[in-house]
């Protein structure tokens, strides 16, 4: 009997061992999605016609992250009465910790379900003067008040850091301080 219990207890022990380790182990995984908002919305006094923004960093279980932007045309006109016209595109910097060969892939997209990819490639985006300094260039703009989605996939986990983007019209172009690449 007392080496019935005995095998019962270690029985328990080790079951309870394997249960700690198991909830501790989920406890400090990292988030499947790690949703951060980098908001670049301003103050009253704000002239960025463009809601530009970190929607989420997705971690693809691979090794790769998947970083996504959203931006919003705040009040959507032809440009005058304080309207802003649709974007032709955008182009973000890197910052110091992400590199060229970190770059897995680049997407697009109006609708934020049917992706369009390219090959994203780092350089001065000689179609804008506003940024002289090497970007990465989207050229998807933006349709009235609709929101357009940009993704890239780095195979590098990294924070986020605040970058400069660079909004472009086919009448104007501007900086920004917008939510990118950070350091590890």
């Amino acid at each position: 009997m007392r080496r019935k219990l005995t095998m019962i207890s270690i029985g328990v022990a080790v079951l309870m061992t394997v249960l700690y380790a198991c909830k501790k182990d989920k406890k400090s995984s990292v988030p499947k999605f790690v949703t951060e908002k980098c908001l670049n919305e301003g103050s009253g006094e704000s002239t960025i016609p463009y809601n530009i923004y970190l929607y989420k960093i997705t971690d693809n279980g691979d090794g790769t992250y998947t970083w996504e932007w959203r931006i919003k045309n705040l009040n959507p006109g032809n440009g005058s009465g304080g309207t802003a016209p649709n974007l032709n595109g955008w182009d973000i910097s890197l910052g110091t910790c992400v590199q060229a060969t970190d770059i897995v892939s680049g997407a697009t997209s109006t609708d934020g379900t049917t992706w369009n990819s390219f090959a994203p490639t780092i350089a001065v985006d000689k179609g804008q003067s506003c940024f002289t300094d090497k970007v990465i260039k989207f050229d998807l703009g933006t349709t009235g008040s609709n929101i357009s989605y940009y993704r890239l996939t780095v195979n590098k986990n990294v924070s986020h850091n605040t970058v400069t983007g660079v909004y472009k019209t086919s009448a104007i172009c501007g900086s920004l301080e917008t939510c990118g690449f950070g350091c590890e």
